[in-house]
């Protein structure tokens, strides 16, 4: 059974263990969990402070999915410290076996331990397939809204207890639409604003990817991009009372039809592309940038 004092005990621990690894005037205000491809060329625009695998962290997940490296960055982008989680674990590497709840839990300890670290800013990334037929491949989205598939819901079974978090949490305020306009505005200074739209992400268990019927029906509810983590890392974040955004890479497309002939190989690829690659890395970049100058 899940236990919640246990469990914020080694979200201490872990905390203590990172703090041990950087500077006093290491303060981390971001935390950024990249997914499928990793920190890859992005690592090269921070400045490293420390990079630690996730196999020395006490007590913390390994990733078992190919492009997850598996290792925490704590970085610094101009005057902005943050800390960057490559690599996530996904609820279908866990299943439904044994305590659901934790391992829900399990999914999101990055997001308790950014926290517990000070940041006040959690943003994920995630390889989606596009619904929207305006979408195209390595097409970036920024996320506005959430269709919640995963069950139960992150925050479901005993109270963990955190002074200030809700237990009847709205979900009016994830998705920063502040930071999100701030986003686009950059992307347009880039000259890359064609490729960015904002729209609602789906999340789904899988592994399996969606059938015929899963894309039509969720294209009917007015879904844009459809993948596998985030919205319970998100959820959590905002209960902790974190401001939130979420990017989907666009990696794959839907056919009219509902068609989803794809692979993890094919999301890959899409993910390896240089020319995608550099896109949202100079986007992020530039963001991180910009965030630092108005603090």
């Amino acid at each position: 059974m899940f236990n919640p004092q246990k469990y914020l005990a080694r979200v201490e621990d872990l905390a203590r263990f990172v703090q041990s690894k950087y500077r006093v005037d290491f303060e981390p205000s971001i935390a950024l969990t990249l997914g499928s491809g990793g920190a890859g060329e992005f690592a090269r625009e921070l400045k490293i402070i420390a990079e630690i695998p996730y196999s020395q962290l006490p007590e913390f997940f390994q990733t078992t999915v190919p492009g997850h490296s598996g290792k925490l960055l704590l970085s610094r982008v101009g005057k902005t410290d943050l800390i960057v989680f490559s690599g996530r674990k996904h609820f279908y590497e866990l299943g439904y076996s044994g305590d659901i709840y934790t391992n829900l839990k399990e999914v999101v300890l990055p997001v308790y331990l950014a926290a517990a670290l000070g940041c006040k800013l959690y943003i994920a990334t995630n390889a989606a397939g596009g619904l929207n037929s305006k979408f195209a491949l390595g097409d970036l989205m920024l996320v506005s809204s959430h269709f919640d598939l995963f069950f139960p819901n992150v925050l479901a079974g005993p109270e963990m207890g955190i002074p200030g978090s809700l237990r009847f949490q709205p979900q009016n305020q994830e998705y920063s639409p502040a930071l999100r306009q701030q986003i686009l505005e950059i992307g347009k200074e880039l000259g890359i604003g064609a490729q960015i739209h904002q729209g609602v992400y789906a999340a789904v268990t899988g592994p399996t990817y969606e059938s015929q019927a899963d894309s039509l029906g969720l294209r009917h509810l007015g879904v844009d991009a459809v993948g596998m983590s985030t919205v319970p890392e998100v959820i959590t974040a905002a209960n902790l009372g974190l401001a939130t955004l979420g990017f989907s890479l666009i990696t794959n497309v839907i056919g009219k039809d509902g068609t989803n002939a794809t692979s993890h190989q094919e999301v890959q690829s899409a993910l390896d592309n240089p020319e995608i690659k550099n896109r949202f890395f100079k986007l992020l970049k530039r963001f991180l940038d910009v965030y630092s100058e108005i603090r």
